[in-house]
């Protein structure tokens, strides 16, 4: 049986994960009108026609953000969270010190960290939580359920401008504390001013086995080789 992720949503805002399908017809329909209609001009070579770039494309699912968002990059200097860090704060002329474990973050205030809470249980929340060397991190709204023994690759989008997604993973056990709280959250890094519209693709995940992980290289020597192919 074909293994299954279950993506639920947490709260009415969110988006689960779809995915993305490349559109082979309008490819080769395409190829057909340019053959049939021009004398010289083809379009067989599209990457559509390609079977290893199409698998590629559709591997996984796409993640989309959940709101509209405009971002502007966060500099962020990370203080001692334990002794005294309202001084610590005081001392690089920062507004705002967010703690995230054993550290402080000190930050600007920023509009867009703080529009963006949402309704829980517990009361309003921050959709968005600086998470240090000018991340955040962005709460999605949707939990997983992943087999034990697999794991989510988080991987940027090439036509994302202006917001980087550092390439991680996510074990089971992560993931699924994440659905205990307020669901699956990513890394993201404003590069510059860019705005993002609800239902944007943000990044793609991929399953991974743990069989992946623990894959170990192994070369052949010349002489190995030679004599494999004698």
């Amino acid at each position: 049986m074909p293994v299954e992720v279950r993506f639920r949503p947490l709260h009415e805002w969110a988006l689960t994960p779809a995915k993305h399908t490349v559109d082979r017809q309008r490819s080769r329909d395409d190829a057909a009108l340019y053959k049939d209609n021009f004398r010289f001009v083809r379009a067989e070579r599209r990457p559509e026609h390609c079977a290893p770039w199409v698998m590629g494309q559709e591997l996984g699912w796409q993640i989309y953000s959940p709101v509209d968002v405009a971002f502007t990059p966060l500099d962020q200097i990370e203080m001692d969270g334990i002794t005294d860090p309202e001084a610590a704060g005081r001392a690089v002329n920062r507004t705002e010190l967010w703690q995230r474990e054993k550290s402080h973050l000190a930050v600007e205030k920023t509009s867009w960290l703080h529009l963006h809470q949402f309704r829980t249980p517990r009361g309003w929340e921050n959709m968005f939580l600086p998470n240090g060397a000018g991340t955040v991190e962005w709460r999605l709204g949707w939990a997983a359920d992943v087999p034990r023994g697999y794991f989510l690759l988080v991987m940027p989008l090439p036509e994302l401008d202006g917001l980087d997604v550092p390439v991680g993973i996510l074990t089971s056990t992560v993931i699924a504390r994440m659905g205990q709280d307020n669901g699956v959250s990513i890394a993201v890094r404003p590069t510059a001013a860019t705005h993002v519209r609800r239902g944007q693709p943000l990044a793609r995940i991929v399953l991974l086995h743990a069989d992946s992980l623990q894959a170990r290289e192994v070369y052949e020597s010349e002489a190995e080789a030679e004599t494999a192919g004698a």
